[in-house]
């Protein structure tokens, strides 16, 4: 006779922790395993988007930017923290959708979806930097990373309030599948009005007091003074945009708990 296989009993965190694993690496594969480069389309496809803004805007933009700091890496230094934020609350508005076929099984739950998604979002973007400052570096740029806890505290921020954000998005999507269109148009602007292309400094001082409501701001160009030197910016606060993480992901985490139904007979 046959002895019956011991099934391993983990758990009910171990077995969370093991689904968010396979969704990430699932993540991963769906993203980039149709790709030659695969992993490294993640890491130059930010490059890829400062290429072509560079190209559109090279001139006027190096006119602005600060003459010790080369208008590419000021440039993809914003932009990745815009795309951690608009990536955490993109990918949160279709978790749902687009892990449908998954949430039968009964160790996948639907948050789940949406925290391996914030997950791959924050990997794509501190392997980015590493290599943003690996690049740096070795074209003598002049960059210091004496001040890493606050650019730890910018992107954590940045992250956690594209994740609140994605949380609430996501639970409205359910609901209405035209969130995600919504959603894309209310982005687009972000570019022109987080001091990604152009520093805070080169903006009139009267528009300034209003750019200063949006909490990208804040971590864009405090990240730029920690990363940079001799990068001057006024006006400027971290408890801002961490009271604003903290805010938006318990919004997120509720509106979440009240759709959690709803989302789980998606099954």
């Amino acid at each position: 006779m046959f002895k019956p296989i011991p099934v391993p009993k983990h758990s009910p965190w171990v077995s969370q922790v093991l689904v968010i694993r396979a969704l990430l690496q699932r993540e991963i594969a769906t993203r980039f395993g149709e790709y030659s480069l695969g992993f490294f389309w993640m890491l130059l496809e930010p490059l890829l988007g400062v290429l072509v803004i560079g190209v559109l805007l090279g001139s006027l933009g190096a006119k602005t930017a600060p003459p010790d700091i080369p208008y590419a890496f000021f440039v993809l230094n914003g932009m990745l923290l815009l795309g951690l934020f608009t990536g955490a609350m993109t990918t949160g508005v279709n978790a749902i959708s687009a892990n449908v076929g998954l949430l039968v099984y009964p160790n996948v739950r639907p948050l789940d979806t949406f925290i391996a998604r914030f997950i791959y979002e924050l990997m794509e973007t501190v392997f980015s930097f590493t290599l943003f400052c690996l690049v740096s570096m070795w074209l003598e740029v002049n960059i210091s990373l004496a001040n890493l806890d606050l650019l730890i505290y910018c992107f954590a921020a940045t992250w956690l309030m594209g994740c609140g954000l994605g949380l609430i998005c996501g639970a409205i999507a359910a609901h209405f599948k035209e969130t995600e269109k919504i959603v894309m148009v209310l982005q687009r602007p972000l570019l022109f009005v987080s001091a990604v292309l152009f520093p805070l400094t080169a903006i009139p001082a009267y528009a300034q007091q209003y750019l200063l409501y949006n909490p990208i701001v804040h971590t864009i160009e405090l990240s730029r003074k920690a990363l940079f030197p001799y990068y001057h910016a006024d006006g400027l606060d971290i408890f801002y945009p961490i009271s604003l993480a903290i805010v938006s992901l318990g919004v997120g985490c509720i509106f979440f708990q009240f759709n959690r139904n709803f989302l789980t007979q998606n099954r």
